[in-house]
């Protein structure tokens, strides 16, 4: 995860060390005119583009990755960014594939524009106060600037700020879903899947870590990884899982590939867990529980997941340094299940009729537990240095499953996910138990 913070006021995040902490590769800053941009980087393709970058006075920070981007054409996937929104103005979101948080501040409009990812994978927070504004990817460094407005960007939004009027505007739902149900089969959504792994994570320079529960989700990601022969860690706590529905994945694992030694532990050693609680605390931005609409928050950060991701995620640090991408799950309840548990407000449908314009979004689907565990995922992956992927949110997949009819998609228990499962008979438990991924 990089950092971004964009202010009006001449200030920038270098003081706050948590924000240097998630793009620990090359920080950098331009002030000009009051205007200053800031970025930390997390470099994961080797050779790297400081930020903010520049075309035409127009400049460009931003957090994630962007997967269609021509490597021979660009110098970077900020400079195709940057090219599409000057050849495309504010359509230019129209040409990105990826997971992202973008902030491109335009002289020539005297315009700050703004926006993340369809899912918001990527946090942006902004503060306006006295007819200025600040951007950042972390609240920290906002409080620590003395905003105290702040308020977190919603999924599927675009903000534009004028810098005459001094206004914001707000457009919503800049992303349209096709809501027919027409497609009678799961080829379609299988070959996506492999696309979604293969695009976030195939070829990497760097090492990935997988936290593998007995659960469905996690276990499509490792089945993915093994049919596709993508090298990875896992960690997996025995603790509240299926146990021999793990040991099975494992052997799978090692039977199917020559990859180098995985790990697996149990965390029930109390200190260990304080040391986790102490790591979030300390080191990851905040975060809350609940639905943005609805105001409900609940602090999240004594959360056994967020204390389970944070142990695994520092033994993954402390045995092999080059692990910098997190292989996450989230999105497979929240999208695909029609029996979701858990959840901060209203639950997913339960059965799927006709006319899906009648059900969707379902809260989840953007909200609810979808906005409050991405927040956990980027808050204490952030914390280590580590970029989180989530490929059950690839909005092609996406789209693959609403289209699917309503009878396969209340065939099974998150239907397309567990006909993966059996299709290609990875280990599982073929019901909806689930207890949550934590220690």
């Amino acid at each position: 995860m990089c950092g971004l913070y964009f202010s009006t006021t001449n200030e920038s995040a270098k003081l706050d060390t948590k924000f240097l902490t998630r793009g620990p590769d090359f920080y950098n800053e331009e002030l000009s005119e009051n205007i200053c941009m800031s970025h930390s980087l997390l470099s994961l393709t080797g050779e790297f583009t400081p930020q903010p970058v520049t075309t035409n006075k127009v400049k460009l920070v931003f957090n994630g990755q962007i997967y269609n981007y021509d490597k021979k054409q660009f110098l970077s996937d900020s400079y195709f960014i940057l090219d599409k929104y000057l050849n495309r103005n504010l359509n230019f979101w129209q040409e990105l594939d990826g997971e992202y948080a973008i902030v491109i501040y335009d002289p020539n409009k005297q315009l700050v524009l703004f926006l993340t990812d369809i899912f918001g994978t990527k946090p942006l927070y902004y503060s306006i106060e006295n007819n200025e504004i600040a951007i950042s990817s972390l609240q920290s460094s906002l409080k620590l600037n003395g905003h105290k407005k702040l308020v977190k960007c919603t999924p599927n939004t675009i903000y534009k700020y004028d810098l005459k009027s001094k206004k914001l505007s707000i457009e919503e739902d800049y992303f349209k879903f096709n809501l027919d149900q027409y497609i009678d089969n799961f080829d379609g959504w299988n070959q996506k899947f492999h696309e979604s792994i293969l695009k976030r994570f195939d070829k990497s320079k760097h090492d990935i870590i997988l936290p593998l529960s007995s659960g469905h989700d996690s276990g499509a990601i490792a089945c993915a990884f093994n049919l596709l022969n993508i090298d990875f860690y896992s960690y997996s706590f025995f603790n509240n899982e299926n146990k021999d529905v793990l040991k099975k994945r494992l052997l799978a694992r090692f039977a199917s590939s020559p990859f180098k030694t995985r790990f697996k532990k149990d965390l029930q050693n109390l200190k260990v867990r304080e040391n986790a609680l102490d790591h979030i605390i300390n080191n990851a931005d905040d975060f809350f529980y609940g639905d943005v609409v609805d105001n409900l928050h609940i602090y999240g950060k004594d959360d056994p997941g967020a204390i389970g991701l944070a142990h695994i995620l520092n033994k993954a640090k402390k045995i092999n340094n080059n692990i910098k991408i997190v292989a996450s799950g989230q999105g497979g309840d929240e999208i695909y299940s029609n029996n979701q548990k858990y959840t901060f407000g209203i639950p997913n449908p339960i059965k799927f009729g006709d006319n899906l314009e009648e059900l969707f979004p379902w809260q989840n689907f953007y909200y609810g537990s979808q906005i409050s565990y991405l927040s956990k995922e980027e808050s204490v992956g952030g914390s280590f240095g580590l970029e989180t992927r989530y490929p059950f949110l690839d909005v092609a997949l996406v789209q693959e499953y609403l289209n699917l009819k309503p009878e396969l998609k209340n065939k099974f228990y998150k239907s397309p996910i567990t006909n993966y499962l059996m299709k290609y008979k990875y280990p599982f438990i073929n019901d909806d138990t689930k207890v949550g991924f934590s220690p």
